[in-house]
């Protein structure tokens, strides 16, 4: 919603009845907005006045008990009366001290008028600057946002804006999108170029899109450069729910006035559309991007067919080699409501166009995309000439990107990236979309014991196995069957004995190693060891035991 049109009390005494007119009391309320005149001339005014309210008066009706303002002032303050006019020296001669401390203490501005002045004239004369004013700013408004509108006409964006709102206020400007995760700045002078190029990281932030009250509100900042303090203005880009950037001005000339703000605050709508708008065209084109890369990978000759016709339209050669890189967030809150979960699931979106943005500026292997609920599926393509020892730098190379941007973004710690194995052609393509998959699911299922964010297929050994979710609970019920002896043997013994097969096994059965790795005596290892041979029956020397147990305890740590 449009705020409405303000005009500060400090603005009306540029009328010419006013020439002469001092502020004698509350000058840090002169920034109060005005909305109407009225005439005070009795004592029960307080039940009549209203919010925005300039009083005029004589005080002929508190003539004899002058002191009485101390009461009237806060009650006038408390019902939003943004100021008082008074002309004196016909009724009374000056304030007392005390009305004086008292609209200081309030900041609720009190103005001398000049004797002459007839209050019809006045009233009349601020009611005409008060609309010549919002005329004035509609016009401002109306022509900044067909300006806008332009723009938007001839497919222009953010960097555009920010070249017109700096023309019109002749300073620095940034826009910083929290969409696209992306600061576009203009200024005229050079200089600023640079310095802005410096400021950047102080003014931008990631900040969550889903609007705090204060998010909503012009803010005034100041940043240190060059030794200087200069005042940085934050104007929110936001509609509903929804925070989309913000534009930054830099007032290096201490020349912004806060009508210049109100022009620029209400074409935030505009932007906000234009941001909107072109997210609605990525979403729709990521639907045909999705559908095609599924007929790709379709068992179906027919519906690969049909995808074929549209290989030149999305840049796939069907004769190169092909990998899947998927990449996923997951906030491990999956017990949150249903209002909340709902939040998450569009603030991801956001997040994951704004990935897909860096990408496209940062990444130069080629591949095709398709965002997902909680991530984004990318399909590289190498050609076919490169070896694989290139094609595997190329891959490392993407995946390091995608590692950086979630850095950048503060998303990595949620961030998790599966790599498939690159086959020729496309006859493959659902087996690499496959093998990528696992991988993150084996990211996801150790995060608890691993910090790694990214998994090769192809490096992942034994492993690929326990990604596969139809044959996880075959799995963990065989390591429980195979390390049943020893986990009831340390619960009715308190005993260590898992713990000291474990690292058996990490070092190739050196029990003086083991020693040292647990910090306990050789002779107390030797007596573990003949404890699992003699009482548990367990040779661990045995070739099919030993594999049998080390997979059982991989199967274990992969999914603690």
């Amino acid at each position: 919603m449009q705020k409405a049109l303000k005009v500060r009390l400090a603005d009306i005494l540029n009328v010419d009845l006013l020439a002469g007119a001092e502020v004698i009391a509350g000058e840090i309320g002169m920034d109060n907005e005005i909305t109407s005149v009225n005439v005070m001339e009795v004592p029960d005014i307080v039940d009549w006045v209203r919010p925005g309210e300039l009083l005029l008066t004589t005080a002929y009706s508190l003539a004899d008990d002058i002191e009485a303002f101390n009461t009237l002032l806060p009650l006038f303050s408390e019902r939003g009366v943004c100021g008082m006019g008074i002309k004196v020296k016909r009724y009374i001669n000056e304030l007392p001290e005390s009305v004086l401390q008292t609209a200081n203490q309030l900041g609720f501005p009190i103005i001398k008028i000049p004797q002459d002045v007839s209050y019809g004239d006045l009233m009349k004369e601020i009611f005409s600057y008060i609309i010549g004013e919002q005329t004035r700013l509609l016009g401002q408004i109306n022509q900044f946002n067909n300006q806008i509108k332009n723009v938007m006409l001839k497919r222009g964006g953010m960097k555009e804006f920010a070249e017109l709102i700096s023309q019109m206020v002749a300073c620095p400007v940034m826009i910083s999108d929290l969409v696209y995760k992306s600061n576009v700045f203009h200024a005229e002078d050079k200089k600023w170029r640079a310095i802005l190029e410096r400021v950047v990281p102080a003014a931008s932030s990631n900040t969550n899109i889903q609007v705090d009250p204060g998010l909503t509100e012009i803010r005034t900042t100041s940043d240190l450069i060059d030794g200087e303090l200069v005042r940085r203005f934050s104007i929110p880009i936001y509609f509903e729910e929804n925070l989309y950037g913000y534009i930054y001005i830099w007032d290096i000339d201490h020349c912004i006035e806060k009508s210049d703000l109100f022009v620029i605050e209400s074409a935030t709508s505009l932007i906000t559309l234009h941001i909107v708008n072109r997210l609605t065209v990525t979403q729709r084109e990521n639907v045909h991007r999705a559908n095609f890369m599924e007929l790709l990978q379709s068992d179906n000759p027919e519906s690969q067919d049909r995808a074929i016709l549209d290989a030149e339209y999305y840049g796939f050669n069907p004769f190169d080699y092909h990998q899947f890189v998927v990449l996923r967030l997951d906030y491990l809150d999956n017990n949150r409501s249903v209002s909340l979960r709902s939040r998450r699931i569009q603030e991801t979106s956001l997040l994951l166009t704004g990935i897909l943005s860096h990408v496209q500026r940062k990444a130069s292997t080629r591949y095709i995309y398709a965002t997902k609920t909680n991530g984004i599926h990318f399909l590289l393509e190498f050609d076919q000439n490169l070896s694989a020892e290139t094609r595997n730098k190329l891959t490392r190379r993407f995946v390091y990107t995608l590692l950086d941007i979630a850095r950048d973004l503060n998303v990595a710690e949620y961030c998790y990236i599966g790599i498939g194995l690159a086959y020729p052609g496309y006859n493959k393509l659902s087996q690499s979309l496959h093998e990528a998959q696992q991988a993150v699911r084996i990211l996801q299922t150790a995060r608890k014991k691993s910090s790694q964010r990214y998994n090769f297929f192809e490096e992942m050994g034994v492993g690929r196995l326990f990604g596969a979710p139809e044959i996880r609970e075959d799995m963990l019920n065989y390591s429980d069957e195979v390390l049943q002896p020893f986990v009831n043997y340390d619960e009715q013994n308190d005993s260590k004995l898992l713990e000291t097969v474990r690292v058996y096994f990490e070092h190739g059965g050196n029990l003086r190693k083991i020693s040292e790795v647990l910090y306990i005596h050789y002779n107390t290892i030797v007596y573990r060891i003949n404890r699992i041979r003699d009482t548990l029956k367990i040779d661990l020397k045995d070739p099919e035991t030993a594999f049998s147990i080390q997979l059982a305890l991989k199967i274990r740590d992969l999914n603690d």
